[in-house]
């Protein structure tokens, strides 16, 4: 090495800082990589409401036999039918609702690491400064930058 140059990044203090921003990358990733997930789930819910909606329909206005046949084969008709699938409709509906406040709070959580990485960064800063002006200290050298 150079007796001008200084390696501040490799002094433990400002490792141990960039530990804590490769930590806090690490935490938004995957937090990002929850969000992604449950948007797949939100898709999927959607797809599967959509597909109740339509069997809801189909049994809005039905004939007497399949009426019949649906009470023979399943013991509820067609009426009863339409309201278990607007429930279920329902359901989905709330779990769609869910899956969006789950994907709030995590964006929440990745504000608030992005917000302490800033913090950390100005941190990182400061201590690179500081060992750089001991090091001229000791040094005399005033050359460093």
């Amino acid at each position: 090495m150079d007796a001008h140059e200084f390696n501040f990044y490799t002094h433990e203090d400002y490792q141990e800082l960039v530990a804590q921003q490769q930590a806090h990358y690490k935490d938004i990733t995957r937090l990002e990589s929850k969000q992604s997930m449950l948007l797949s789930k939100i898709s999927n819910l959607e797809f599967a409401q959509d597909l109740v909606m339509r069997k809801k329909w189909d049994l809005e206005s039905v004939t007497k036999k399949t009426t019949k046949v649906l009470t023979e084969v399943t013991g509820d008709c067609d009426e009863c039918w339409f309201y278990k699938f607007d429930s279920c409709e329902d359901e989905i509906k709330e779990l769609r609702i869910s899956k969006c406040l789950e994907i709030s709070v995590i964006e929440s959580e990745i504000n608030i690491i992005k917000f302490n990485q800033k913090t950390l960064s100005h941190k990182q800063n400061a201590c690179r400064d500081r060992l750089i002006k001991e090091h001229k200290e000791l040094t005399g050298d005033s050359t460093t930058s």
